[in-house]
C-alpha cells in the first residue's frame, strides 16, 4: 500500500533508501519538522492573543491593566504554550527520530560534568561578545533582549530553561540532525544543522552564539548517544546567561577582569570537554559489556 506524503515524511528512513532520493525530496524531508513547528507555533501566538483580545473586550479592567503593567511576561507566557502546541505536529517524527530520552551508558557524573560545561561555555562566550561590542551592534537583538529579560523572572526560568530547550533540541537534534546524520555524514551534519540552528533565531548576535553552541551540543549527542544530553546542556546555558543578565551581571565587570573570566572559563570547560568525552567512552565500553 502506498504512502501519503506526510506518512512518508514522518518516517526514519535508513541511509542506503535515502541515497536513492533526489535533492528536493530531501531538502523537503530535513526542513519539514521546522516548518510545521513554525507554522503551528505562529498560529497558536495569534489564536492565544485573539482568545486575549475578546476575554478583554468583556473585562472590567483588571486584566487589561496587569497586561499592560506585565506585558512582556503575558507575551512569554503566549509564547511558551505556543512553543508547546508546536511541538505537537513534530511528536511522531521526534518518536521515531531521537535516541533514547536516558541510555544506560549515561550516568550522574557524566551529566553533572556536562552541566558545568554549558555553564562554563555560556558564560565565557557572552562575556566575550559583550566586551567585543557583538552584543550591542545589532538592534535586533536588542529587541530581541527587552522582550527576553522583560518577563518575570520565575517565568523566565521556565521558558528558557524548560521550554524552550525541549522544543529546540526536538527540532534541531532530535529530527534534523539525526536526519542530516544519515543523508551526508556526521561530519556533515554537524556543522549544517548548527547553521540552521542559528540562522533560525534570526538575528546576527544569536546566529552567532547559536551555531557555536549548535556545534557543541551535536557533538555532545553523538558521543552521549542520549537526548537528555542536549537538553541538559541547552537548559543550563540558558539558565545561567539569563540568570547572570536578568541581574545584569555582565555589564558591572572591568574590561580586563571580563575577558581574563571569560578566557579562563573556556579554558576550564576545555579540560572538562575532554573529562567527558573519557566518561562517555568509559560509558560506552561498560554498556557494551554489559550487554
Amino acid at each position: 500500500m502506498k504512502m501519503g506524503f506526510l506518512q512518508t515524511m514522518e518516517l526514519a528512513w535508513p541511509a542506503e533508501e535515502l541515497k536513492k532520493w533526489k535533492s528536493m525530496k530531501k531538502a523537503v524531508y530535513l526542513l519539514l519538522p521546522l516548518f510545521l513547528y513554525y507554522v503551528v507555533h505562529d498560529l497558536a501566538q495569534i489564536v492565544l492573543w485573539g482568545g486575549l483580545e475578546l476575554m478583554l473586550s468583556g473585562n472590567d479592567g483588571v486584566l487589561r491593566e496587569w497586561l499592560i503593567q506585565n506585558g512582556q511576561t503575558a507575551n512569554g507566557m503566549v509564547s511558551g504554550i505556543a512553543i508547546l502546541l508546536g511541538m505537537l505536529p513534530i511528536w511522531g517524527m521526534l518518536k521515531k527520530e531521537a535516541l533514547p530520552v536516558w541510555k544506560k551508558k549515561g550516568n550522574v557524573t557524566s551529566y553533572g560534568v556536562l552541566a558545568a560545561i554549558a555553564l562554563c561555555v555560556s558564560m565565557g562566550v557572552n562575556i566575550l561578545f559583550f566586551q567585543m561590542g557583538i552584543t550591542e551592534s545589532s538592534a535586533a537583538y536588542t529587541r530581541v533582549e527587552e522582550a527576553q529579560y522583560g518577563v518575570a523572572f520565575a517565568i523566565g526560568l521556565v521558558l528558557y530553561g524548560v521550554i524552550s530547550p525541549i522544543a529546540e533540541e526536538a527540532v534541531f537534534r532530535g529530527i534534523i540532525y539525526n536526519r542530516m546524520k544519515r543523508c551526508f555524514s556526521v561530519k556533515l551534519a554537524v556543522p549544517l544543522s548548527a547553521l540552521l540552528f542559528g540562522l533560525y533565531h534570526g538575528n546576527t548576535v544569536q546566529a552567532l552564539y547559536g551555531f557555536l553552541l549548535g556545534v557543541i551540543i551535536a557533538i555532545v549527542y553523538e558521543r552521549s548517544e542520549s537526548f537528555a544530553a542536549p537538553v541538559i546542556f541547552h537548559a543550563v546555558a540558558n539558565v545561567t546567561v539569563f540568570t547572570v543578565t536578568y541581574r545584569n551581571g555582565l555589564r558591572d565587570l572591568n574590561s580586563a577582569v571580563a575577558i581574563g573570566l571569560a578566557v579562563a572559563l573556556l579554558f576550564f570547560a576545555a579540560g572538562l570537554g575532554v573529562w567527558y568525552l573519557k566518561l562517555c567512552e568509559m560509558g560506552e565500553n561498560k554498556y557494551i559489556t554489559n550487554k
